[in-house]
């Protein structure tokens, strides 16, 4: 269990080494397998555990500032303590928004305020991009996290000192709703972006998963602990707890940044060889639109295209299972309190889903496996699933609910960690502003997008029936599969990802990554 935010700040930064981090008693027998699993040391170890009298080496070696693994250890903390404060904010931004007291309730409401996240992101967007041109990467996530804590601050503040029931209170609630929506993904695409920087494609095979186990946990854990903070501040004490966390974020953010300065595999380093050939391509002082930076990169790497095509695809899908499921519970269970006790039940069956393939299944599946069959897989479930909704009688529960939680545990698990061995073989700004373009634009495009659509369509046509969800969801799983099996021919091997990360660009530096990735000058 995670000790309360409030604790930990008293820390000095250069006081959180991993070995504080976890118990003694595990570190010999668990940093040593991660290490040699990564292939830094012997290319046929991955499946021969260490001799013991590696151990003390090993653990030693983590403990050094200059460990890879050390730098990732901080930056995976780092995403999980953001996602902790996320799930308090998102339970704090939901209240205020559909409150008496701060906010709205006509339903149309709802849809609108997703439509302002897209606007939104690319904002934070752009103001990212310029942050990352001038600062490089790691002054570029220190003053995200801090934007985003200020922000979230200054409109919290003026929630409280708004009148209630006053047109003020509400605009000021649906900004906050719109910018939490918006600034999950800023954040935690710069912390995948480090990881995959200086991991190798071996390596990330096997700990992707269990990274991003890390982060579905620490939000079950915030899930569970917001009604004793509710009890205690308010929900305005759950912005505050969400401002704590992301603090507390950005000081293990920097350790791994520091971490990997002083062992030479800084993605910095790559940051100021691309700022060399940027300014010999763009005019001195002219800020380039990031639609034009997102089109060339685009042009550059196709694979990021595609990935932008499969992304909206695939959000659009969820939304209207998202739909098809909330309508139909209205109908199942007429009564707020039983649907409330069967959604509490769901999503805790979504979340320990995700939590085991994260932790169980992707760690020895996705070192093995031929990525492009995972993605193909994918698509091809949820076909299934709509193949047998389709050929239902009527309408059933099981099958409704059964198809949106395979689709959250394919988004949250599989998909999330073949996204993320995608970018491994990239250069740095496919890895640091791509990244950014299709988790912020392309995902948040894909959800405000069809929400739009869906919105008019029942407007226009008097609602929306089941039928008409299922047979949209079942053309939109078809799209899904074509622009998935589009992107399988950019999906590399697992020999051709090992041969290609000896350096990016064909340059190889001093630096050495986690996995025997070597860092370009």
């Amino acid at each position: 269990m995670l000790p309360p935010p409030s604790s930990l700040p008293s820390l000095p930064p250069s006081s959180l080494l991993p070995s504080q981090l976890l118990p003694s008693s595990l570190l010999p027998s668990l940093l040593p397998s991660l290490l040699l699993r990564g292939g830094a040391l012997s290319s046929s170890s991955s499946s021969i555990p260490p001799p013991p009298s590696l151990a003390p080496s090993l653990l030693s070696s983590l403990a050094l500032p200059s460990s890879p693994p050390a730098a990732v250890l901080h930056m995976a903390l780092s995403m999980m303590l953001h996602f902790f404060g996320y799930e308090y904010a998102r339970s704090a931004t939901l209240t205020l928004f559909t409150s008496d007291e701060t906010g709205f309730r006509d339903p149309a409401a709802l849809p609108f305020a997703l439509a302002c996240v897209f606007p939104a992101s690319y904002v934070l967007l752009r103001a990212y991009t310029q942050l990352l041109n001038k600062l490089g990467p790691r002054k570029a996530l220190s003053a995200s996290a801090l934007l985003c804590a200020m922000v979230l601050s200054l409109l919290t503040l003026l929630i409280r000192a708004s009148p209630k029931q006053s047109p003020a209170a509400r605009c000021l609630a649906a900004a906050l709703f719109v910018f939490r929506e918006a600034y999950v993904q800023l954040l935690s695409t710069q912390h995948w972006s480090f990881m995959s920087s200086i991991m190798s494609a071996r390596t990330g095979s096997r700990w992707f998963g269990p990274i991003a186990g890390l982060s579905s946990a620490s939000s079950a854990a915030a899930g569970l602990t917001i009604r004793p903070l509710v009890d205690r501040g308010g929900v305005h004490g759950l912005t505050a707890a969400t401002v704590a966390a992301l603090l507390l974020s950005a000081v293990f953010a920097e350790r791994a940044y520091g971490i990997s300065e002083r062992g030479g595999f800084n993605p910095a380093k790559e940051w100021r060889r691309e700022k060399v050939h940027r300014g010999k391509r763009e005019k001195a002082g002219k800020a380039v639109p990031i639609s034009d930076t997102a089109a060339a990169l685009f042009r550059r790497v196709p694979a990021l295209r595609f990935l932008f095509v499969e992304t909206l695809l695939c959000q659009g899908l969820s939304t209207v299972l998202n739909v098809r499921f909330i309508s139909f519970l209205r109908l199942a269970f007429p009564r707020d309190q039983d649907r409330a006790v069967y959604m509490g039940k769901f999503y805790a069956a979504a979340n320990a889903a995700s939590g085991l393939t994260q932790f169980l299944v992707l760690p020895n599946l996705m070192p093995r496996a031929d990525k492009r069959l995972v993605w193909a897989f994918m698509p091809l479930a949820m076909g299934c699933v709509m193949i047998a909704s389709l050929a239902a009688a009527g309408p059933s529960l099981d099958l409704i609910a059964g198809a949106f939680l395979l689709m959250k545990v394919l988004e949250y698990s599989v998909r999330g960690v073949c996204q993320e061995l995608l970018y491994v073989p990239l250069d740095f700004e496919a890895r640091f502003v791509g990244k950014e373009v299709i988790g912020m634009l392309g995902y948040r495009l894909g959800k405000s997008g069809t929400s739009l659509v869906l919105s008019a369509a029942g407007y226009l046509g008097g609602g929306l029936p089941l039928q008409a969800l299922t047979s949209a969801a079942s053309a939109m799983t078809a799209a899904w599969c074509l622009a998935i099996f589009r992107l399988l021919q950019f999906v590399p091997a697992a020999a051709a990802v090992e041969k290609k990360k000896g350096g990016r660009g064909g340059k190889v530096g001093k630096g050495v990554g986690w996995g025997g990735k070597r860092m370009a000058k």
